[in-house]
């Protein structure tokens, strides 16, 4: 079996996302038999975090994430792609309210209740993920008041209650993995 780990260190925007996206296929095509997602995130986009989500499960090799920091945001869904979640002892997640960034000067009232109903259906896309991927946790988190109106600070230790990882450990890394790296810039 060929583990190779893909380093995510970084925000989730249409850039990053297709460097992890190609990284992940490359290490697959090199013969990649599992991949260790090791990442650490502040978020960002909605639609490229769905993306890399629905990316994720559909490779046909197993996954696992590791909590490297800090996991915040659409980094949560990108994190529960995983098969397997291991969060360092040091790493908390965060859960906030969402958000839409304006582009535009002007909007009427059309744009502005498109707007909403994008950001609702965001709202309970991430939902229904994060019920799915944390069914069998034993203490259920009010994911809708988290992402709606109450942010929620998540330490290393609490995750395994809510189902976000499976187990705390510090991972190390083998000497003879392949790595893939995406940064930011």
């Amino acid at each position: 079996m060929t583990e190779h780990i893909v380093h995510f260190h970084c925000q989730i925007d249409q850039s990053t996302s297709e460097r992890f996206r190609d990284s992940c296929l490359q290490a697959i095509e090199e013969g990649a038999s599992s991949l260790l997602l090791n990442l650490s995130t502040t978020g960002g986009s909605t639609n490229f975090g769905f993306t890399l989500y629905t990316f994720l499960k559909s490779l046909p090799v197993p996954l696992c994430a590791i909590n490297a920091g800090n996991i915040e945001s659409m980094g949560i869904i990108l994190f529960l792609a995983a098969n397997r979640r291991i969060t360092t002892p040091h790493s908390r997640f965060l859960i906030h309210p969402m958000n839409w960034y304006f582009s535009q000067n002007s909007v009427d009232h059309q744009r502005l209740r498109e707007y909403l109903s994008s950001l609702d259906n965001d709202l309970a896309r991430y939902v229904k993920i994060y019920e799915i991927e944390t069914a069998a946790a034993e203490t259920q988190l009010d994911i809708f008041k988290c992402l709606s109106a109450e942010e929620k600070v998540i330490a290393a230790h609490e995750s395994l209650a809510y189902g976000i990882a499976h187990e705390v450990r510090q991972p190390v890394f083998a000497g003879d993995l392949k790595h893939w790296k995406i940064s930011g810039a």
